[in-house]
């Protein structure tokens, strides 16, 4: 295991996104200060494990880190991830529920005292929440390639608009459980 510190170094100014963005925002990362918000705990990787190739090969996973941090906004405690990897870092946040009586899942594993465990449960969050941008993503190019072969794309005061196909007419694409596109 790669001796890393208890906290992170940090970049004055670092990217962030919301875990779960509104329906109708873009997928951006916007400008974040580090120093608004305090360290609540790391989620280091631990101990190296048997990889999923071989159980003979071990992975240390030190190239991923989880951080989770606090904020006080009002009456307020705003959570999030950091993560770094490979390709990069940045912070996940996600909004105060509390006063909808709904718990904070950061701040829950925030509390699990073994830090390999903590790491476990950041990983898995890190990951959907990427894999799902990616699968987004893909989703929209294939729409848009879909539109451009047949045609429904029109350029409406500076901006892409996908036309709709008629009512009449809405047999032209089936999404299958595999999320491929099919032509129909």
């Amino acid at each position: 295991m790669i001796d890393q510190p208890a906290t992170p170094w940090l970049n004055a100014v670092e990217k962030w996104r919301p875990f779960a963005p509104n329906y109708d925002s873009p997928l951006d990362y916007r400008d974040l200060n580090p120093a608004d918000w305090q360290h609540v705990c790391s989620a280091r990787f631990g101990e190296a494990r048997p990889c999923s190739w071989s159980a003979t090969t071990k992975w240390s996973g030190d190239s991923y880190r989880y951080d989770i941090y606090q904020r006080e906004a009002g009456r307020a405690t705003l959570y999030a991830l950091r993560w770094t990897n490979g390709s990069g870092c940045g912070w996940l946040t996600c909004e105060n529920r509390a006063g909808r009586g709904e718990w904070s899942l950061l701040d829950t594993i925030a509390a699990v005292p073994d830090e390999a465990r903590r790491w476990d449960a950041c990983h898995f969050l890190w990951e959907c929440a990427h894999k799902t941008a990616l699968a987004a993503q893909v989703t929209g190019m294939r729409l848009m390639a879909n539109a451009y072969v047949q045609k429904r794309l029109r350029k409406v005061g500076g901006h892409v608009k996908v036309i709709e196909p008629e009512a009449e007419n809405l047999g032209w694409q089936t999404v299958t459980a595999s999320n491929q596109l099919e032509l129909s």
